[in-house]
């Protein structure tokens, strides 16, 4: 236990012992004050006939209430207010106006304000005989044959009344308006038996108050700390339930106790001790006090067992991966430096960055429940594969870190690394299915790569980068290149959110064309990042890294932006028939969070039904999901869907009659050269037929030459075409300057 949780735990048991200090002041605080009233009562009993009897009912209770300004007003017959008494006497002059807020107190009501400058009764005072800003307690009194009310006003650095005050006040109103009636009466029989039971009512208060207070000691009873208090000679004094059902201290611990108050310091330690339940742990804090002269040592003793249970799961949660049970980030990371902090360079070690392939596939098709089985089946394989010195951690989503310690010879790395690679790429048997995957693996050497963990672990994840961008499933070696490389991205990384925040973005718009009549159908929006006076950047060179550092869905919005904002221009050199399309990836499709976003950012346009939306095929593995939860807001917005680059991915015919599209554009790779193509033509003939089959516009991608749309016009179904052939993505104030709306038709 650290002196942390030991300071922790005598706080606790310091804050429930304040409480019952509290509340035995509060009893006694009320005891006082039913004495105070008493004694207000009997000072009004004694007024001699004919005098006022305000004056001493005000500074008998000046002590309970703790004001500094009283006003006791009566209503007239005329409905105005007269000053009855006041303290000091000089506030009787005071014009006091009659509102709703007298109103409902004269009715009975107790009204407490904090500061009173909008109540309209204190509208005529003078400045400068009272401030507004004071707390008030307004009581309503009984004046004989008339209403009246009791203002009472403390100090402007003094707290405002209390729901005690309030409770007292009650009482006092009460008592003050049936003595005075009693008073003007002769004090009368009637008026006399009626004060006799109000007083007898204060009696059984003090009563209460003792019954409290007996309640009080049977609460501090059922505490479930085992509470005790001892005197010197080590007799106990007073002992509570809980302390009574605890088993004896031992021989030593009652010595030590004798200690304790010779040495008049508190001692806090935890126990613990055997039960029929098991080994429970106690926190017991012994603190030696003098009360009434007499030196007394105050024990109290709390079970901390589950509390120490929580703390060790906390402490496993903070150092482990749940789903897994691997060791995380933070505890990888201080085993690899405790590894390296007194290592000589000849001593190596090795870092592998191991990243699964398509892993985010496997979850959409399958589900996030295979995904978190194939991640335990996965650390559980290269668990096996390793040795007992050697470290394996998850420390995120599908990426793995594993610290061999110490380092192989060369060719026993080599050897486990591509074991590891090997037990990868086996089938693995998850919820049912057979799934296949592999791992990219990125491995960095100490001393030579780094002489920390961050540099060492930034490297192998460059070389494991390497490793994704050629052949999957293998592993590469990082070396002085990738160094440079990993420089390279993390200075493309920093320029490119600088772009996103200085928005470096402009759209480029290609068209799309009707083969027989040449005319202008549509558009498609292309980013291009312009940063200063230095090239533009087409999309293939920084939008995947934009999507993987999580900025890609500002792009996209720019894209919006920019569309609605060219289609006035656009709109008077081709016509208001066209449609724009703006690209969506796959994950962004797949996200009902941000497409909800995205399509109130388009219906507040009022442009939607002028926009299309291109997903490429990725976007449909999770088809379902798609259709049930975003493909509805398209619709309803009025924006249109298509499928992009068709043929490259997931898809096949029968996905067009699964899903509901509005357009399908054939990727290049099946355009290029289609008049030589046997197989290519089979292929598009039977895309452009179930296209208009199923009433879906077919659109040619990457047409380059007059051969390769003359075939589609002549040998397909596909009758609008997008390339270089018909033009080059050019901004708005380039794209508005083509001689016309069409292009020359093809025979």
């Amino acid at each position: 236990m650290t002196p942390q949780d030991d300071t922790e735990s005598s706080e606790a048991l310091r804050e429930a012992l304040a409480g019952l200090q509290r509340d035995n002041a509060k009893l006694r605080r009320e005891v006082m004050q039913a004495g105070l009233l008493l004694t207000a009562l009997e000072a009004l009993l004694r007024i001699e006939p004919g005098s006022d009897p305000f004056p001493g009912v005000l500074a008998a209770l000046s002590a309970v209430f703790g004001f500094s300004e009283a006003i006791a007003l009566g209503e007239g017959n005329d409905g105005r207010l007269d000053c009855i008494a006041a303290m000091p006497a000089s506030l009787a002059d005071l014009p006091w106006r009659n509102g709703r807020l007298f109103a409902r107190v004269m009715d009975g009501r107790i009204s407490v304000t904090f500061e009173n400058a909008k109540l309209e009764e204190w509208r005529d005072l003078p400045p400068g005989r009272l401030s507004a800003a004071q707390s008030a307690l307004y009581l309503p009194m009984r004046m004989r044959d008339r209403r009246g009310l009791l203002i009472m006003l403390r100090p402007l650095d003094a707290p405002g009344f209390s729901r005690d005050d309030v409770v007292l006040a009650r009482k006092f109103a009460l008592l003050a308006s049936h003595a005075l009636a009693a008073r003007h009466a002769n004090q009368s029989e009637a008026e006399s038996r009626r004060l006799q039971r109000l007083t007898e009512q204060l009696r059984t208060s003090e009563q209460a108050a003792q019954r409290n207070a007996n309640l009080l000691q049977e609460i501090v009873n059922l505490l479930p700390l085992s509470l005790t208090v001892k005197d010197a000679a080590g007799r106990l004094v007073l002992v509570n339930d809980a302390a009574a059902a605890a088993p004896a201290p031992a021989a030593a611990a009652s010595r030590q106790e004798a200690d304790i108050i010779a040495a008049g310091q508190q001692v806090t330690e935890e126990e613990t001790s055997a039960g029929p339940e098991g080994e429970r742990t106690f926190l017991t804090s012994r603190k030696p006090v003098r009360i009434l002269e007499e030196s007394l040592l105050l024990t109290a003793s709390l079970d901390i067992t589950e509390r120490k249970h929580f703390e060790r799961e906390l402490a496993h949660r903070a150092y482990f991966d749940t789903l897994t049970g691997l060791p995380n980030r933070t505890l990888l990371q201080e085993r690899v430096d405790a590894a390296l902090r007194h290592r000589l360079p000849a001593q190596g070690c090795a870092m592998a960055f191991i990243d699964l392939d398509n892993f985010k596939h496997i979850n959409d098709f399958f589900s996030h429940a295979v995904g978190d089985g194939l991640l335990v089946a996965v650390a559980r394989r290269v668990g096996g594969l390793i040795r007992a010195s050697d470290t394996l951690a998850r420390i995120s989503g599908d990426e793995f870190v594993l610290l061999l310690d110490p380092l192989p010879e060369p060719e026993q790395l080599y050897a486990a690394i591509d074991r590891i690679l090997d037990s990868l790429k086996q089938p693995f048997a998850v919820e049912g299915f057979e799934i296949l995957t592999s791992a990219s693996v990125g491995v960095s050497l100490f001393p030579e790569h780094g002489r920390d963990y961050e540099a060492l672990r930034r490297n192998a994840d460059g070389a494991m980068y390497r490793a994704k961008m050629g052949r999957r499933g293998r592993a590469v070696y990082f070396d002085a290149g990738m160094g440079k490389a990993v420089t390279a991205r993390m200075e493309l990384e920093q320029e490119l959110r600088l772009a996103v925040r200085d928005r470096h973005f402009r759209f480029a718009f290609q068209p799309k064309v009707e083969l027989r009549s040449g005319r202008v159908i549509g558009f498609e929006a292309l980013v291009r990042w312009v940063n200063g006076g230095g090239p533009i950047m087409a999309p293939s060179g920084f939008i995947d890294l934009a999507m993987e550092l999580g900025i890609g869905d500002e792009i996209t919005h720019f894209a919006l932006q920019d569309t609605v904002a060219a289609l006035e221009r656009i709109d008077r050199r081709f016509g208001a028939d066209t449609t724009i399309s703006i690209n969506v990836s796959a994950r962004q499709a797949n996200d009902p969070g941000f497409m909800r976003g995205f399509v109130a950012a388009i219906a507040a346009t009022g442009r939607a039904q002028r926009l299309m939306l291109e997903l490429t095929e990725d976007a449909f593995i999770t088809a379902g999901q798609f259709q049930a939860q975003v493909l509805p807001l398209l619709r309803e917005a009025g924006v249109r869907v298509s499928i992009d680059d068709f043929g490259t991915g997931y898809s096949s015919l029968g996905t067009l009659a699964d899903i509901t599209v509005d357009e399908v554009k054939v990727d290049r790779s099946f355009i290029r050269r289609i008049q030589d193509r046997p197989r290519s033509q089979g292929v598009l003939k039977a895309i452009g037929a179930l296209g208009r089959a199923l009433g879906t516009v077919v659109v040619a991608e990457g047409v380059e030459t007059e051969e390769e749309a003359r075939y589609l016009l002549q040998a397909t179904d596909i009758d609008v075409a997008q390339g270089y052939l018909f033009g080059r993505p050019a901004f708005v104030e380039q794209l508005v300057r083509m001689p016309g709306r069409a292009f020359p038709r093809l025979r």
